[in-house]
C-alpha cells in the first residue's frame, strides 16, 4: 500500500495560509492536500475553538461503486506501541488509540428510489449529510466540531471496500494524517513514518469527550 504523507511542518506551513483543509481518502492510499485558492488565515483563538471546515474527497476503484457508510470517531489520545521497517524503507507504526466515541455517522438510504447516482459521493464536507443519506450519529442536529484531538475516518463502500485514515488536529489547527489499518482492539497500523510528535496520551482531566470513554 502506497501512501503520500506530508510532514507536520509542511502541513503547518500550508494551513497557516488557508482556512479549508481537503482530506482525500481513496481505496488503498490516502493523502492530505489543500485548496489551490487559499482563504485568509484563521485567528489563533478560532483555531483552538474549532478548525476550519474539513472536506473529504473519496475515490473508487470501481466506476459504479457507491458510498455506503461514513463514520468519524474521536479518540482521547494515542500511544505508539511498535514500529516496523518495510522493504521500501518506510516505517509503519502500531498505535493504540485511547477511548473511541463516534461523533458523526451517516449511511445510504437505499429505500429511496432512483438515488443510486447520488450515492457515488466524491466529496463530503464534515457536518453536511449528502443527498440520499441519513444521519445516524448524532440523533439530531450537526455533529460536534472537529476540535484539536485524534480522529479515525472510516469510509465504507457498497462494494465492501473499506479504508481508514487517522487524523490529528493540533491546537494551532495544523493537521497530521496517516493511512490506518485496524489491528487488535483499538490499535491501528499507521503508514508511514509517523512523526515523533503525533502520539499524545489524553490528560486525565482533559475536556476531550473521548477521554472519558471506557
Amino acid at each position: 500500500m502506497q501512501t503520500r504523507n506530508l510532514s507536520s511542518r509542511t502541513i503547518r506551513r500550508a494551513l497557516a495560509t488557508i482556512a479549508i483543509a481537503v482530506f482525500a481518502i481513496v481505496c488503498g492510499c490516502s493523502r492530505i492536500s489543500r485548496l489551490t485558492n487559499p482563504a485568509p488565515a484563521l485567528p489563533e483563538a478560532t483555531a483552538t475553538a474549532g478548525i476550519a471546515p474539513v472536506k473529504i474527497e473519496i475515490n473508487y476503484e470501481k466506476r459504479d461503486d457507491t458510498l455506503q457508510t461514513f463514520t468519524v470517531t474521536q479518540y482521547g489520545g494515542v500511544s505508539i506501541l511498535s514500529a516496523r521497517s518495510a522493504a521500501n524503507g518506510e516505517v509503519a507504526s502500531i498505535a493504540r488509540f485511547e477511548g473511541g466515541v463516534p461523533i458523526w455517522r451517516f449511511s445510504a438510504n437505499r429505500t429511496l428510489p432512483g438515488i443510486g447516482a447520488s450515492q457515488h459521493v466524491v466529496k463530503v464536507e464534515y457536518g453536511n449529510v449528502p443527498n440520499g443519506f441519513s444521519q445516524d450519529v448524532p440523533d439530531s442536529g450537526p455533529p460536534a466540531p472537529l476540535d484539536p484531538g485524534y480522529y479515525i475516518f472510516t469510509i465504507e463502500r457498497a462494494s465492501g471496500a473499506v479504508n481508514y485514515e487517522a487524523l490529528k488536529i493540533n491546537p494551532d489547527g495544523s493537521l497530521q494524517g496517516y493511512s490506518a489499518e485496524p489491528r487488535a482492539g483499538s490499535s491501528f497500523s499507521l503508514c508511514c513514518n509517523v512523526s515523533a510528535d503525533f502520539a499524545e496520551s489524553a490528560s486525565p482531566h482533559g475536556s476531550n469527550p473521548a477521554s472519558a470513554a471506557p
